[in-house]
Formats: structure tokens, C-alpha cells, sequence
């Protein structure tokens, strides 16, 4: 969330006063919607929502309504009322410093929510990067059949190249074609192999360092 978008969700202008006031040092990076409790909303309008100072009556269906956004919900219930119960409902009781406990939920949650999403991020690259290595291992797995093939069309391509005499002049630039095409081919694979021992001379290097500090911090 690069801009966090809160919804308060109150009956009274005084409870919302008190909530937006929490963050004034901080109104660059937040953005506020404010509702009663007959509201309807749109789940992608708001990342957090804050419900509070509403009928005891409609403090059921408000908090019914926000749960089935899938966002974090924190609920401030008055000490003489009754707290509805919601196993994914934060609740936060309205006494002193419930402002400053409010902010630091807040920030908690804004903090996990970037950790889910960057998780999400490297699990979805581990996965790219898992099949770029199938692929990987597939071609030098593969490398030595297709070398094989590659001389066997270049070796038969060099001998109907040498026999000028018996072949048509567009027969021989066909030929002359699937020759230098093979030797690129051919170059290719020599590249894969290249590659493999480049990465497996780094595999190496990174191994034995990590012996010689694993012996040091023995040591």
C-alpha cells in the first residue's frame, strides 16, 4: 500500500473528528472516507476500516458488512456497551490512550500487510525462477542429443556441398543455408556449455567461502 486509504465509520461527527485527528502529522501518506452506519461501500475504496460510536443496535450489521470486505476491521467500543464479537475484528476499548493504541494497530497492520505483499512477490519470482531452471537443466540435459543431430546435418551438409557437379544451384544455397544455420546452432550449445561451468565455478566459489567462515566462526 503505497497510500493508505482509512474508513471511519461512525454516527457521531465527534468520534470521526477524533480518529482523523490521530494522524494529522501524517495526512501525506493517509486518505480518509467517513460514513454512517447505513452506509454501502465498494471493498477496493479503502484498505482499513475503523468503526466506532455507532447504535448498539447497528453495531452488528456494520461490523457484518465490513467483515465481508476481507479488510482489516478494528472496532472502538465504549465501555459501557456491549462489544459485539468477531474473531476477525481487532477491538479496541474506548478509554484513555485508546487514540495512541489505535495508531499503533494501524501501523501494525500497514506493516504486515507490505510483508504479505512483498512475501507474494518473491514467492511468485521463486516460482518463475524454478521454471526458468527446469528450462535451464532441460537444454543441458538435452545439449548432447543435440549436438549429436547438429553433426550429423552439418557433416552430411559439407559432403553434398562438395559435390558441385550433381546438385542444382538452388539446391546448393539451400544446402549452403542449413550449413551455416547448423554452425550457429552448433554455437549455441557450445555457449550452453560455457554457461555450465561458469555457474558451477561460482556454485564452487560461493561453497568454499561459506566453509572458511563456518570454519572461523568455529574457530
Amino acid at each position: 500500500m503505497d497510500r493508505v486509504t482509512i474508513i471511519i465509520v461512525s454516527d457521531e461527527a465527534e468520534f470521526s473528528r477524533s480518529v482523523t485527528k490521530c494522524w494529522d502529522s501524517e495526512r501525506d501518506c493517509l486518505s480518509f472516507l467517513l460514513s454512517g452506519s447505513s452506509f454501502e461501500f465498494d471493498c477496493n475504496d479503502f484498505d482499513i476500516a475503523i468503526a466506532g460510536a455507532v447504535e448498539p443496535a447497528a453495531m452488528d450489521s456494520v461490523l457484518r458488512k465490513l467483515r465481508s470486505s476481507g479488510k482489516p476491521i478494528i472496532h472502538i467500543s465504549r465501555m459501557n456497551g456491549s462489544a459485539p464479537k468477531f474473531p476477525s475484528v481487532i477491538q479496541i476499548a474506548e478509554n484513555s490512550g485508546w487514540q495512541d493504541l489505535l495508531v499503533t494497530t494501524c501501523r501494525l497492520i500497514v506493516e504486515r500487510e507490505h510483508a504479505h505483499a512483498e512475501a507474494t512477490r518473491l514467492h511468485e519470482a521463486n516460482i518463475q525462477l524454478d521454471h526458468q531452471a527446469s528450462l535451464g537443466r532441460y537444454i543441458l540435459e538435452m545439449r548432447h542429443t543435440l549436438n549429436n543431430a547438429l553433426t550429423s546435418i552439418l557433416g552430411n551438409s559439407e559432403l553434398a556441398l562438395l559435390d558441385e557437379t550433381t546438385i542444382s544451384s538452388a539446391l546448393y544455397l539451400q544446402l549452403e543455408t542449413i550449413r551455416n544455420m547448423g554452425l550457429r546452432m552448433n554455437e549455441i550449445i557450445k555457449r550452453f556449455s560455457s554457461l555450465q561451468k561458469e555457474m558451477q565455478l561460482v556454485e564452487d566459489q560461493t561453497a568454499k567461502k561459506s566453509t572458511e567462515k563456518y570454519s572461523v566462526a568455529r574457530a
